[in-house]
């Protein structure tokens, strides 16, 4: 077996420390607009108004909630679900029906514009 040196150390940290400094971001992440587009619609919603909206995709009708801030999928017709089981955070990517919902803040840039 193989010793682990003080810089495999260093490594490990370093590693360890990024993924929870982008989770915490991640979860404190919080917009003004959120951004849906279903099957090729597009949407724009206040991300200050809460509430509980839907959106017509390719498979049916996906629901998502907008709170403080922050968006979530709650009800989707996609087989498997994983798009409502990713929690509040941005982007939210439900393949099969064919949404994606993005949180962002008003004058924020996408590559593209800059």
């Amino acid at each position: 077996m193989k010793r682990l040196r003080p810089l495999d150390f260093i490594f490990t940290i370093a590693i360890l420390s990024l993924g929870i400094f982008l989770t915490v971001k991640n979860l404190s992440q919080r917009g003004s607009i959120v951004k849906v587009n279903a099957a090729g619609n597009h949407y724009e919603y206040s991300a200050k108004k809460d509430g509980i909206y839907k959106v017509q995709g390719a498979l049916g009708i996906t629901t998502f909630e907008i709170k403080d801030g922050h968006v979530r999928i709650i009800d989707s017709p996609c087989p498997n679900k994983t798009c409502v089981n990713q929690g509040w955070h941005s982007p939210h990517v439900c393949l099969p029906n064919n949404v994606i919902i993005t949180l962002e803040d008003e004058g924020e840039f996408d590559a593209v514009s800059e």
